[in-house]
């Protein structure tokens, strides 16, 4: 018998509230590729550096998470950059699309939270027939992101030098990312006057990680969601896993106030909103 809920609950009934905020036994792929400097640095938030300027390295995953903590099963597509904030190496979030029946309680948490740029979209998926595996994620009709790769060796033999997974093990790492408190100016139009960098300190324990031979990417333009400009200009490489990911903290380190937080909202605005929030005579019917 179906259960009614209430808009008051117990404030005891809460205290597991997040309490544990892990995306386990998740599976899916990593991609990496070289992108265009010029644009990598032009997205980039100012206070960060790439990690290398001249080769910067882009990384999409797209990824079934099956057992997250706090929602119904959902997927997840997320589209990053290596960079560092002063001595800390990380990643920034650019953009993350989800789809399934624990999107949406996946979206507020992640963005009301953490500050992750998180957007639902109408499709994610990601398949492995043997040796093969593909990718997509479509969003507002477009099919932003495609990957087509061949589980064996990465493009790049430099790959294997890097600190990525292996087989089995566990790795910590950082996400950058901003939450901002917004307000009013005189004129009406909307104000950012203070942002928090925080960092987003994850553990992923990988049950498995298969090199992999990126054959194709291919992204189409989107106004929205614009994943193609961040263009392949060399693919790497590819990693095939099962993991779990699990939040070890969220904590500020760098506060922007006045004009200097509100000059960051240019960088964050595609990653979270959409055009239809700026402009006048949009329409839209059904999925698309």
């Amino acid at each position: 018998m179906t259960q009614n809920g209430s808009y008051f609950v117990p404030r005891e009934r809460i205290y597991s509230f997040f309490n544990a905020s892990a995306m386990n036994n998740e599976e899916g792929l990593y991609i990496y590729w070289e992108t265009d400097p010029a644009v990598a640095r032009r997205v980039l938030p100012p206070m960060f550096k790439l990690t290398d300027p001249r080769h910067p390295v882009a990384v999409a995953y797209v990824v079934n998470i099956r057992e997250p903590t706090f929602a119904p099963w959902y997927m997840e597509g997320g589209l990053y950059l290596l960079c560092q904030y002063r001595e800390t190496m990380g990643v920034y979030f650019l953009n993350l699309q989800l789809s399934g029946p624990g999107a949406q309680m996946a979206l507020a948490s992640g963005r009301e939270f953490s500050g992750l740029p998180k957007k639902v979209c109408e499709r994610i998926v990601v398949e492995r027939n043997g040796g093969s595996a593909h990718a997509f994620i479509e969003a507002k009709g477009k099919r932003i992101f495609d990957a087509q790769v061949e589980v064996g060796a990465y493009n790049d033999p430099e790959l294997e030098k890097w600190n990525l997974p292996k087989a089995a093990g566990q790795q910590r790492g950082s996400s950058f990312l901003f939450q901002y408190k917004f307000g009013h100016a005189a004129d009406g139009h909307m104000t950012f006057p203070s942002m928090s960098l925080m960092n987003y300190d994850s553990v992923t324990d990988y049950q498995t990680w298969e090199p992999a031979r990126i054959d194709s990417i291919t992204m189409e333009p989107s106004l929205d969601d614009p994943w193609a400009e961040i263009a392949v200009v060399k693919p790497l490489g590819a990693g095939y896993s099962i993991n779990s990911n699990r939040l070890a903290s969220v904590s500020p380190i760098a506060e922007f106030e006045g004009k200097e937080a509100d000059a960051l909202i240019p960088y964050l605005f595609s990653g979270r909103w959409d055009h239809s929030t700026i402009t006048t005579g949009h329409q839209r019917y059904g999925q698309f």
